[in-house]
């Protein structure tokens, strides 16, 4: 047990604090951070503060309610009345305003109004325009009646147990599974690359033949893939902590943000259908490392290897409108499919316990098989400089 720790601690120790690892870990959290920074952008530019005018002609706002406080991030836009349009234009050439609403004298009865402007009146600024129309139309009724039709609706659905809510500002939760799904898939096949280099290298400058003198082969390999886990899971740390921190600092300008939460039920979908299907992979990566001659050649294979994984993305749309569908079911149990599906579908329904069980033991059974067929595929290709092993080589009788 020592020595396969020794192992995986090299292992690791050789990729985590390699350049590469290190460009590779930080480029999706900074990712994340431009597209926060994009958001806060958008916001500062959509927060235009210049005065919006208007010209009333039916006599709704001869004496104003002033208009409701806009919610956060946006800031509250000054609302002018001009006596006629000639003195509203006026000032929107001179640059006073952004633009002006006429409101005519059949208003009340037609709903129509005009807008004016060069450049389009910015989205807060028009909402608080129809917020402050909207609170002089039920100017009389009771102030909490007034606060509930402002407000508007807001539709929730719960599942049949309760364990489930759905609601506009929630929106956000039922992508996270998802996210979280194709995230670990990218860090399988980055760790997965990182392994099919270390170990054709170690073959072509024949560093194993040392190895194995103190290393038992079963000792090396599951001390490879241990590490290969270990990498990829200090990738799934580092990004969901920055994520974290993304929403923490983003929830006091960010509405979306601030109901952002991740289900246990994921948590453990994660533990119990992605980590084996993890182990499965770097499993068949090391193998790949074993039995090809050189490290492009392993890439190429590993290439292959990514494309069923990927066939739950091409379902994306059907798996999300119809999630407990004869294809979401049986993309659940396969071996290559089933962490992206599970995710996915965890996000939009409910899934049956019996589904979640069948689908993990399938996946520990697979994760089992590969950590053997890793074995001894690295038995038999170990010493087999310039050579590549074939199917019937590896699943043959062995002597």
């Amino acid at each position: 047990m020592t020595k396969l720790l020794r192992v995986a601690l090299y292992e690791y120790k050789r990729h985590v604090f390699n350049k590469r690892f290190l460009i590779g870990l930080l480029s999706i959290p900074l990712f994340g951070l431009v597209m926060v920074g994009f958001a806060f952008v958008l916001i500062s530019m959509e927060n235009n503060t210049t005065p919006l005018g208007y010209v009333d002609q039916s006599g709704l706002l001869a004496d104003p309610l002033p208009a409701p406080e806009p919610e956060e991030p946006y800031k509250p836009v000054p609302l002018l009345p001009f006596e006629t349009e000639a003195d509203a234009r006026s000032a929107l050439e001179a640059g006073q305003i952004q633009g002006y609403y006429v409101i005519p004298a059949d208003y009340e009865t037609t709903g129509r109004l005009t807008a004016v402007y060069n450049d389009e009146i910015s989205i807060p600024a028009r909402e608080q325009f129809y917020e402050f129309l909207a609170v002089n139309l039920l100017r009389g009724l009771d102030p909490a009646v007034v606060n509930r039709l402002l407000e508007g609706s807001e539709v929730v659905v719960l599942s049949p147990d309760g364990s489930r809510v759905a609601a506009q500002n929630t929106f956000l939760n039922f992508f996270l599974p998802m996210l979280m799904g194709i995230a670990f898939i990218i860090a399988m096949f980055t760790t997965g690359g990182y392994l099919v280099q270390a170990v054709t290298e170690e073959k072509e400058n024949r560093t194993m033949e040392v190895i194995i003198t103190s290393v038992s082969p079963g000792q090396f390999m599951a001390g490879k893939i241990l590490g290969d886990i270990a990498i990829g899971l200090t990738q799934i740390v580092v990004w969901v902590l920055f994520g974290a921190l993304i929403v923490l600092g983003g929830r006091s300008s960010l509405e979306f943000l601030r109901s952002v939460q991740i289900a246990p039920q994921t948590i453990w979908l994660t533990i119990l259908i992605v980590l084996p299907s993890f182990v499965t992979i770097a499993a068949l990566t090391a193998a790949i490392g074993a039995a090809v001659t050189e490290a492009r050649e392993g890439q190429q294979v590993i290439g292959i290897l990514v494309l069923p994984v990927w066939i739950p993305y091409m379902f994306m749309f059907t798996l999300m409108t119809n999630p407990n569908s004869p294809l979401a079911v049986t993309l659940s149990m396969l071996p290559f499919t089933a962490p992206l599906t599970i995710l996915i579908r965890d996000g939009m329904t409910i899934l049956p316990a019996w589904q979640i069980a069948l689908s993990a033991a399938i996946q520990v059974a697979t994760a089992a098989g590969s950590l053997w067929l890793a074995g001894r595929v690295f038995r038999l290709g170990m010493l087999r400089y310039g050579k590549r092993l074939r199917l019937r080589e590896v699943f043959g009788k062995s002597y």
